[in-house]
């Protein structure tokens, strides 16, 4: 047996007027306004990114199949029957992964008054002692969508090429740290991986 309490729900002092529902709207009304800011504010941007690394480049990253972080000195040719290559660090399923996609496909993570059609090695030939050079290779062996990217970075100063060394430009100095802790952090694993097997 329910007890009703109409004294508790139906007060009679209690009035929806002009004001409140007008209020109501407003306070609804900026919250759709800040959900679409957020939204457009985190979106991808593409267009420079685009326009600088190619169609290839922006479709690897946003759907690769495999990605590979490759020691430098590794030939680029030298892979399996399988498809992998000797000493390579899968990152296709590390944890942070959508960081480094969107990281390396964002326009907002390059300074481009950077950019030229200088090699990558041109820029960091000054200090080899301090360089920490990587490389990333990104196939789609199942599908085949996209021939095999390489993407050449340098952590330490931030400058990034492709692999046929015909273009690079230098990340900005809000990207810079984040790759290159993401990066220290999956070399540092798989090194105590490696490590730990021996």
């Amino acid at each position: 047996m329910s007890t009703q309490h109409d004294d508790k729900y139906n007060d009679p002092r209690a009035r929806i007027t002009r004001r409140g529902v007008l209020i109501g709207l407003a306070v609804a009304c900026l919250a759709v306004i800040g959900a679409i800011a957020s939204i457009k504010g985190r979106r991808t941007r593409l267009e420079k990114t685009r326009s600088f690394w190619g169609d290839d480049m922006i479709t690897a990253f946003q759907i690769g199949e495999r990605i590979e972080l490759i020691p430098i000195d590794e030939p680029i040719t030298d892979v399996s029957s399988n498809g992998e290559t000797p000493n390579s660090i899968e990152l296709t399923t590390m944890p942070g992964l959508g960081l480094l996609r969107h990281a390396m496909l964002d326009e907002r993570s390059y300074d481009w008054t950077t950019s030229s059609m200088n090699p990558l090695g041109s820029r960091t030939v000054g200090d080899k002692l301090n360089s920490r050079l990587i490389r990333l290779r990104i196939t789609d062996p199942t599908a085949n969508r996209f021939e095999p990217i390489v993407i050449d970075l340098e952590l330490e100063s931030g400058w990034v090429g492709d692999g046929e060394n015909t273009k690079s430009v230098r990340l900005t100095e809000h990207s810079q740290p984040k790759l290159r802790s993401f990066f220290s952090t999956v070399i540092h694993a798989e090194q105590k991986r490696y490590d730990f097997r021996d």
